[in-house]
Parts: structure tokens; sequence; C-alpha cells
């Protein structure tokens, strides 16, 4: 029986709604940044320990994982863990606004204590989220598959149109009383506070509308099982295709597809290895660590020299890189392997040159011209595109060739390249001392 048309656009808003609260707030966060980082003690270098922080807060996938074992395919602990992300993240924004810029001392060091560890609270929200909002929709017709991948995308898109009507304020040096020039910030058009609090509110939004949708059945699959999907089930294929609109015409690609999948789900770990499958996943390792490990991390030493509004601005126009080159991934779903390889090129090479900007600053290149400026905003959001897209595209490689293992491994590596990118921009900051810091008011001889 076909859905009525208003049902669908209510449980499509609702499912958007629901998915906006997925990485919000840490979006959100990150895009403060500029905006507090000369308030707390630990200046440009918090990026790397936040950088940390962020990808250690991924042993909340791990304890998913092991609920999801002992609930032997169980789908009943879905609903409570997406109440706990949604609720957590919207209590832990409203406290983070007013006790962000608290410090504590440590060994006779103040440090951000407040800050970084609500932001661990917040990152394990959102990166358990990634395993469990998803799932959750299996519940639902594939129809509002959309509306779920829209809200993932407006979870970057908000926060960051948040910052552009929030602005950034100017930096200008005066004399104090001891005729020393000293920084003085202009405020923005609203506080870090109510930015947060904002972000709070679109949380309660998405929290309001879970609960929505599971008080109502609208939309919901006829035949939905209690149980994971995923798990085994007697007398049912291995691959079902029972979402593709099949036609007669098709059925012979279908077929080429099913034994294109089990072909390679058959290949031995060496095959599967030193096949091309490899070699993608090498290069999904090697842009984690460079996209979503490592350049978090150096926004401040490789941004900042420039002024603190190519800080701010540049960092929101990144957040729009994710959710345009998966819009464009819809349209160029793959691409051969010496073009895939040359984007990496590009991609890498737009890396070195921001990562050299950080090394070199405070002197960084062409740092007190327009022509420095211009550069450095483009080579930043070029990279986040180049090398999303290419993760959007080994993301279609392995859901097209390669089926559950590929996808395994896709998402395995993902998250130690994220790791080992943020671990060693860490290293480099806090125990090589790699990076500097430059002072707007104060003259350097570049």
């Amino acid at each position: 029986m076909q859905i009525p048309r208003c049902s669908t656009i209510f449980v499509s808003t609702l499912v958007t709604f629901f998915v906006i609260g997925s990485w919000l707030n840490l979006s959100g966060v990150w895009i403060e940044f500029p905006l507090i980082v000369d308030q707390l003690p630990e200046g440009w270098s918090l990026l790397a320990r936040m950088g940390l922080i962020s990808n250690l807060a991924n042993i909340g996938v791990v304890i998913v994982a092991v609920i999801r074992r002992f609930s032997h395919g169980g789908v009943g602990y879905e609903i409570p863990v997406n109440i706990f992300i949604l609720t957590t993240g919207t209590i832990v924004l409203v406290i983070l606004a007013f006790v962000w810029q608290k410090t504590t001392m440590i060994n006779g060091t103040p440090h951000s204590t407040y800050l970084m560890g609500f932001s661990l609270s917040l990152s394990l929200v959102d990166c358990t989220s990634s395993v469990t909002f998803l799932p959750f929709l299996d519940r639902y017709e594939p129809v509002y598959l959309k509306a779920f991948f829209f809200g993932e995308a407006l979870s970057s898109l908000f926060p960051a149109l948040l910052g552009i009507a929030q602005g950034v304020g100017e930096i200008s040096c005066i004399k104090d009383a001891n005729d020393t020039l000293v920084e003085y910030m202009s405020p923005p058009r609203f506080s870090v506070r109510v930015y947060f609090l904002a972000l709070a509110a679109v949380m309660l939004v998405s929290l309001l509308s879970f609960v929505t949708l599971c008080l109502i059945r609208t939309g919901r699959r006829k035949d939905r099982a209690s149980v994971d999907s995923s798990y085994p089930k007697k007398n049912v294929p291995v691959l079902e295709l029972s979402t593709v609109e099949k036609k007669p015409s098709a059925d012979s690609k279908i077929d080429k597809f099913n034994t294109t999948i089990v072909n390679n789900c058959s290949m031995t770990n060496k095959e599967f290895w030193l096949s091309e499958h490899g070699i993608y996943l090498f290069l999904c390792f090697w842009t984690s660590i460079l996209i979503i490990g490592a350049s978090p991390s150096l926004q401040s030493f490789s941004l900042y020299p420039y002024s603190i509004e190519v800080y701010h601005h540049t960092i929101v126009a990144c957040q729009f890189a994710y959710p345009l080159m998966s819009l464009l991934g819809v349209f160029v779903p793959q691409l051969q392997s010496r073009y895939i390889y040359l984007l990496n090129i590009i991609g890498t090479g737009l890396f070195a040159y921001t990562f050299i900007a950080a090394k070199l600053s405070p002197c960084s290149p062409l740092v007190d011209r327009l022509a420095g400026r211009v550069l450095i905003s483009l080579s930043w959001v070029l990279k986040y595109c180049v090398l999303y897209f290419i993760r959007v595209l080994l993301g279609n490689y392995f859901g097209r060739k390669s089926g559950h293992r590929g996808l395994f491994w896709f998402g395995v590596l993902t998250q130690i390249g994220s790791l080992i990118g943020a671990l060693l921009v860490y290293l480099f900051t806090e125990h090589l001392h790699l990076f500097h810091e430059r002072k707007i008011c104060v003259f350097y001889q570049c």
C-alpha cells in the first residue's frame, strides 16, 4: 500500500531533524575555535589536543559493537542509545555554553579541562551516532534514506551557516598604560554562549523528532523484524537486492553485479590485499591521516597567521566540502583508477602546502599579502574538496565491488588513519614544538 504524500513529507521532516543531531554539536565546537583559541591557556596548541581527544572517542563505536554482539542481532538497544546520544548532546552543549572558558590548575599550570572534557563527551556521542542512527532507519521504507543523508549534510551545514551569521570580531592593537601594544578583539555579532545555546536548541528539536518517530508507526516497514538484518537468517540469500527496482531488461545487470560481489568476496586475503582493493584501501588510510586526523589539528598554525578573518571564514567554508562532494558523488559515482591517483597527488600536494604554512609560522608564505591570504584559503578548501571526493569515490567502489568485506576495512582504516594523523600532529606540537604562534601586535621580520 502506497504511503500518502503528506505522511511521507511529515516522516521525512522528522527523519531530517533527527539526523541533524548526528554531528551538529562537535562541528559547532570546531567552528568556534577561531573565537576561543586565544582566550584559553593552551593557545594555538589546543587544537592538537582536541584532535587527539576527538579520535579517542571512537571507543563509543567499540562499546556499541560489544552491545550488538551480546544482543544476538537484536536491535532493541538502538532506541535507548539514540535517546541517550541526543539527550547528552543537548545537555552538554547547555553546560558548555557557560563553562567553556573555565580552567583548572594541574601541576601549577592552567588547563581548559572543562572544554576538553565536555568536548570528549560530545565526540563520544557523535562517533557513536554513526553506528546507531542509520541502522535505526532500517525500520522504515527506503524512501526515507534520502531524508537521512539530507539531515546528515545539514549537521555540518547548519553550524557553518550559524558561524557565518555570528561573524568574527576584528583584532586591533592598542596601547596600555605602560605604552605597550596589546591585542584587543572586538566582539562578534553574538557570543560563543549564544552560539552553543542555539546549537542546543537544535539538538532538542532533534531529540523531540526522534521521540516522535518512536511513537508513531507511519512509514515503517510492515514486515520489519526485531533483529538486525545484517545477521544471517534461514532461507535468505547472501545478497539481497530487494530495494532495487527490478526490470526485465535489468536482470542480466543484476546477475552480473551479484557475480562480481561473490567473486570478490571469495578472494583470499593475499589476493584481496595485493589487488586494486588493497591499493584503494591504502588510499583510504592515507586520506584519513591527512583530512580527518591531521588537518583539523593544524588549523590554527596554518590559518591564524593570515588573520582571524581568514581563519574563521576558511574553516566555515571547509564545512561545505563534504556535503558538496557527496552530492557530486551522486552524479559522478566512479572514476578510472588513474584519475583517482591523480586526485590523490593533488590532494596530498595541497595538504603539503598547508602543512608548510603551519611549519613556517609566524612567517608563513606571503603572510602579509592579499595573495597569501587567498592562496592559503583556496588551498584549504580545495584540499577538503579533493580528499573528500576521493573518499566518496572509494566508498562507492567498495560498496560496488567488494561488499561487506571492503566496507568493513574501509571503516577500520578510516579510524586508524585519523587516529595516527591526530597523534602525529599532537607529538609535533606538544613534544617536538614544531609549530609556533604569531602574535598580532608583534612585528616580524619575514
